[in-house]
């Protein structure tokens, strides 16, 4: 990874936002080694992948969403930790390399299986939240392709990559501002 990106990274995991990019909602993420999709990454030729001028292309931050839509300015971080800290993560699975399609891009994604995603889920829903999904799938981007793109990569990568087996690190609670906050969990 280049060293500015390096340092992008590490800022925004110190809740510096310096590119004051902001979103309608905040989302309480599990991350994991950043290295998991490594490889992955590298059989994606750039030419391929769908990049805005703030974001997109390869997901560099290997996470699954526990909720996405949170309404920052109604839910306090302290909640969030609350939540956490009442479950214990074990070893997910990331199974099931498929995509799902929009007229802008192809997500590239993971299914992902572990112990108390779904429960984490429904328990950070008490909270005041806006999705358009009513249905939680845990899932883990890899990339943002361009329209027509995912199908080629799930039949070039799906034998080789049937699954991969990972240990959460921690969670992050991502703010509307752009800052990410990194919160420790149990691991198992």
């Amino acid at each position: 990874m280049k060293l500015n990106e390096e340092l992008t990274k590490m800022k925004s995991m110190m809740g510096l936002n310096e590119n004051k990019q902001t979103y309608p909602y905040s989302c309480a993420m599990l991350y994991f080694n950043p290295d998991a999709v490594t490889e992955l990454h590298s059989k994606i030729n750039p030419d391929d992948l769908y990049v805005e001028e703030d974001g997109f292309g390869l997901e560099p931050e290997s996470h699954c969403t526990l909720l996405y839509g949170l309404h920052d300015n109604e839910v306090d971080m302290q909640d969030i930790i609350n939540v956490l800290n009442k479950y214990t993560y074990t070893t997910c699975k990331a199974h099931n390399l498929s995509c799902f399609n929009n007229p802008k891009y192809d997500v590239l994604k993971y299914d992902i299986v572990g112990d108390n995603l779904n429960e984490t889920n429904e328990e950070l829903k008490q909270f005041p939240f806006t999705s358009d999904y009513p249905d939680y799938h845990a899932h883990m981007t890899i990339a943002y392709l361009k329209p027509g793109k995912g199908k080629h990569y799930i039949d070039m990568l799906g034998e080789d990559h049937k699954e991969m087996i990972m240990t959460p690190q921690y969670a992050v609670y991502s703010r509307t501002d752009g800052t990410k906050h990194k919160i420790p969990v149990r691991v198992d």
